[in-house]
């Protein structure tokens, strides 16, 4: 049909520039959508037929009385009958609109969109006319919120070609609105019950309006290669209804505004991210083909064709088995099983093509996959897993051409949520039933059995996966912290004995002349007392001071003092610091029949000091202990300082002085980063990095369950880092989708440059 510009508009709402119609440029574009239109959408209303037949069998065999049966018999041959006119007719509208739409008119049947009617217009029509407009209604609500993002790209790319325009939604003459009204005209004059109407309507649902997605990208496509808005950028619009009072009004909006457009920008990222994928893909089937191009146009092979085959190879044993490298199953050549099951031949004497948009999913699907397989963040165990779930995924990507473009989709949520759980799990964890593994095994069975056209089956996997990774991470996270509280302590412990070392140390080192009661006091007794404050109180208490005081006065208080006035003065300060001494060796429960004994000795010391004489050489502890004292201090608290079971190497204790980029990634790792380690004898494990010292750089490790897998200072993590014991998985924080898409452009990318 050539292009008419001949219908005058009498619609206010739209600008001047519409009435006049498209620009001269833009009318080759507008006859290419058209042809789309007027061979796709026949194309889904014969899928929905050809699936109805099931429907209304399966309700028939369920019919609870012969007659209801009956009903249903009868109504598939009226449906039958009427088929040809419908799916006519039901063309002819939708290009009839499509056309009085870029002259300027405005579709009769669509100035009052079932979507549109009032409560007081409802309440006029009778219960059955009243069930089937809210059936329109629904399933134009679910189509605009399901392929908003592409109706978004359209809305934009037709007021453009319109003389830009503001085009909503509504106004579009392919929305979802537009295409149920234009089937629903159609299809009121049948004399069904309203029974079967509603069981039409939900297959219409189902298999036209759910399958808009893959029209619209292919309009969205054409127009771009024809330069209508080839670089478009989502704008936020506000709505009309959305309030503008109240004192936080603005800060609301802002804060709305800014989400939707980190939301828009992040979608606009993934469709650029796919387009250029598709076009690189395209790009290198072309060169690959060029030499084989056949003169004849081959068949497409239908949307609904090729969805049955992938649920005929979903279902039974594939007849092609994928190629199995040391234990792990790859990639599926998809388009040899699919001719294979199809009975077609392939290559140069092939009986049918896939079409192009099918192709790109096919290549996307397998690239992915053979990405999930190279993955090194993925254990073997879950590769293998997760490489069944290829043939599922390849349909949902036919069904639902979002898959790609939205981080939102059900499939992709599920498929990423599934791989980031699988980054920590390691063949020590065990397949049991009640853990990961086996969560994760039957959802790939349930999705391998149940999966056919129901894409919502991913959301409700989705949300059961979903509560059982929280489950396991509140008990982890448990057991995570008190592991954690544990070695925090026994730091905390470390330092604050090695503290009291210095303080002791720094008081009885070199001092010789110190009496032995004296030392073993110290050593024996108020060591504890000065560790119990530390820990309690704190360095900065009074408490803590208090007792360094007392220490200070009971040296001095030993001391020789030839002065008269200074010993009396020491008689004064006896009395206090013997109470001070007795009430903190109480406190740490000091053992009484000590206590007397060292106190008697203490007494004796004092008595000599008041005469100013100084202690007998056999009261005198050697110096030499100190220094002793020191080696056995230092290398008890190196020691505790240790992980249990796992010191450090010769090595290690060497590469301690080396500053080098491995140091300083230990040092800067996050928490929560996974890595996978290899002990002794070869063996790898995951590990969590739980917690690091900001003290002493001790670093913490756990397993997924939150328990305690290893503790290792910080140079020696960064000498595991040095010589490969021990690599970082960085796939628990970017998703799984987003790094393989990002990855298939690179490799494209590569692969372009060399040739």
């Amino acid at each position: 049909m050539s292009f008419q510009n001949n219908v005058l508009s009498f619609d206010t709402s739209r600008s001047a520039a519409v009435s006049l119609g498209p620009k001269v440029e833009h009318r080759a574009a507008i006859d290419s959508c058209r042809q789309v239109v007027r061979i796709q959408i026949p194309k889904l209303l014969g899928g929905m037929f050809e699936n109805l037949d099931d429907a209304l069998y399966d309700l028939a065999d369920k019919a609870e009385s012969n007659i209801r049966q009956n009903a249903f018999f009868d109504a598939m041959r009226e449906i039958r009958k009427d088929r040809a006119r419908i799916e006519a007719g039901f063309g002819q509208r939708v290009a009839a609109d499509f056309d009085l739409f870029w002259s300027g008119g405005v579709a009769p049947n669509r100035k009052r969109g079932g979507s549109d009617q009032s409560e007081e217009d409802l309440s006029l029509l009778g219960e059955d006319d009243l069930e089937e407009g809210l059936a329109i209604s629904n399933m134009t609500s679910r189509g605009e919120n399901r392929h908003y993002r592409a109706l978004y790209a359209l809305n934009q790319r037709f007021g453009h070609m319109l003389g830009g325009v503001e085009l909503d939604t509504k106004e579009n003459p392919l929305s979802p609105g537009a295409i149920c009204e234009a089937f629903h005209q159609m299809f009121k004059e049948m004399d069904v019950d309203i029974p079967v109407k509603l069981v039409v309507y939900k297959q219409f649902q189902i298999q036209v309006i759910d399958l808009l997605g893959g029209f619209y990208d292919e309009l969205n496509s054409l127009l771009t290669e024809a330069g209508v808005l080839p670089k478009l950028t989502q704008k936020i619009r506000r709505s009309r209804h959305y309030p503008t009072g109240g004192g936080n009004a603005p800060a609301l909006r802002e804060n709305r505004e800014e989400a939707v457009a980190s939301k828009a920008e992040e979608s606009e990222l993934q469709t650029e991210l796919f387009s250029s994928l598709k076009q690189m893909l395209s790009e290198k089937r072309l060169g690959s083909s060029s030499a084989h191009l056949s003169s004849a146009p081959l068949p497409v092979i239908g949307t609904n064709e090729m969805l049955h085959a992938l649920s005929a190879l979903q279902q039974a044993e594939i007849p092609v088995a994928p190629q199995v490298v040391d234990g792990i199953p790859g990639s599926l050549d998809m388009r040899a099983n699919l001719f294979q099951v199809m009975g077609l031949a392939k290559g140069e004497a092939a009986d049918k093509k896939i079409s192009g948009s099918d192709e790109d999913a096919i290549d996307v699907i397998a690239m992915l996959f053979e990405f999930i397989l190279e993955d090194k963040n993925l254990p073997d165990a879950m590769k293998a897993l997760l490489a069944r779930l290829q043939i599922p995924m390849l349909k949902v990507a036919i069904l639902d051409r979002t898959f790609f473009h939205s981080k939102a989709h059900p499939a992709r949520r599920l498929l990423n949520a599934m791989a980031s759980a699988a980054v920590g799990w390691s063949e020590q964890s065990g397949r049991s039933d009640g853990g990961l593994y086996g969560k994760m095994e039957r959802i790939v069975e349930r999705i391998l059995n149940d999966f056919d056209k129901d894409i919502e089956l991913f959301t409700r996997l989705f949300d059961e996966f979903n509560d059982f990774i929280q489950r396991e991470e509140q008990g982890s996270r448990l057991a995570e912290q008190r592991v954690a509280q544990v070695t925090h302590g026994k730091e905390q412990l470390n330092a604050a004995r090695h503290r009291v070392f210095e303080e002791i140390n720094n008081r009885l080192f070199g001092n010789d002349w110190i009496p032995s009661p004296v030392v073993t006091l110290i050593k024996d007794g108020w060591r504890d007392v000065l560790l119990l404050l530390i820990l309690r109180k704190g360095e900065e208490s009074d408490e803590w001071r208090n007792a360094l005081g007392l220490m200070d006065k009971l040296l001095r208080s030993v001391r020789p003092h030839p002065d008269s006035r200074r010993r009396q003065e020491l008689l004064d300060e006896i009395p206090p610091l013997l109470k001070g001494l007795r009430t903190g060796l109480k406190e740490i429960s000091y053992d009484q029949h000590k206590m007397a004994r060292v106190f008697k000795e203490l007494q004796a010391c004092h008595l000599k000091c008041l005469k100013g004489e100084a202690p007998g050489q056999d009261m005198v502890q050697s110096a030499a202990a100190a220094p002793g004292q020191s080696t056995a201090t230092t290398t008890e608290v190196q020691h505790s300082a240790q992980p249990e079971n796992d010191a450090p190497t010769r090595q290690e204790v060497t590469d301690q002085v080396m500053r080098d980029e491995h140091q300083a990634l230990a040092e800067s790792m996050p928490v929560g980063t996974w890595l996978e380690i290899q002990d002794g004898n070869g063996i790898k494990f995951r590990a969590k990095l739980s917690w690091r010292s900001t003290v002493s750089g001790t670093c913490l490790f756990v397993n997924r369950k939150g328990m305690k897998v290893v503790e290792i200072p910080l140079a020696g993590f960064a000498s595991w880092l040095r010589t490969g014991k021990a690599e970082l998985l960085d796939g628990g924080t970017v998703p799984l989708m987003d790094r393989a898409l990002q990855a298939m452009v690179d490799v494209l990318q590569k692969t372009e440059t060399a040739d």
